[in-house]
């Protein structure tokens, strides 16, 4: 089954906590949370308070993506672990497997994004080491872009390099992936779905979960 993740930089930030309830409804299966500093990324969003606050609204997992240029020296602001999940961005690493190690150490999964530019054997060389590979659709900071060319196949190559050695490790998906191009996507390798704008820019968020599902299944 394909896990749908709400992505929380589309929702309403006046109204939140109410966001959040209503895909649950919906039948979302966790919400992702892209914390921007506005030096890697162009933009400012959420920090690790918005974790604390919107607990209370939901029990579903709780991923964390942190578009930062200085990850390791944020990491101990979630402990105790309120994020289910950590993400970090490869290119923001000086060791990657230190900054992996030191999430699990707080008792979170860990994850590691690739931008559209970056080889995915940059992210299959620590597999061993990861709970998640997210494979970025498109240059992170802003929802709502087009997915860019080659995703498909990174997310293709990505799963047949992690089946050649026996694992099981999630493949993510974040950045344009929409009515049009989750059947794609989900055929390529991915089975982990991050949306925010096909989401909560929706006029009826459980009629489109339900679609997203589908076409995944399709």
């Amino acid at each position: 089954m394909t896990h749908v993740s709400a992505s929380l930089l589309a929702a309403d930030y006046a109204r939140m906590g109410d966001d959040v309830r209503r895909a649950q409804s919906a039948g979302v299966d966790s919400f992702h949370f892209d914390m921007m500093d506005g030096h890697y990324v162009p933009n400012l969003a959420l920090a690790p308070d918005h974790l604390i606050a919107l607990r209370p609204y939901t029990n579903l997992p709780f991923h964390v993506h942190l578009e930062l240029g200085n990850p390791d020296y944020v990491l101990d602001n979630f402990q105790p672990m309120q994020a289910d999940t950590i993400i970090v961005c490869h290119n923001t690493l000086p060791a990657p497997s230190k900054t992996l190690a030191k999430i699990h150490s707080l008792g979170g999964k860990a994850g590691l994004s690739l931008n559209p530019d970056e080889d995915i054997e940059l992210g299959t060389a620590y597999l061993q080491e990861l709970d998640m590979l997210l494979i970025l659709g498109v240059y992170p900071g802003f929802g709502g872009q087009k997915m860019q060319p080659g995703t498909l196949e990174k997310i293709s190559e990505a799963r047949k390099i992690i089946r050649s050695r026996g694992l099981n490790i999630p493949i993510a998906v974040d950045g344009g992936v929409n009515n049009a191009t989750v059947a794609d996507v989900v055929k390529a390798g991915a089975d982990f779905l991050i949306m925010g704008t096909a989401i909560f820019q929706s006029d009826q968020i459980g009629n489109a979960v339900s679609r997203f599902k589908a076409l995944s299944a399709a």
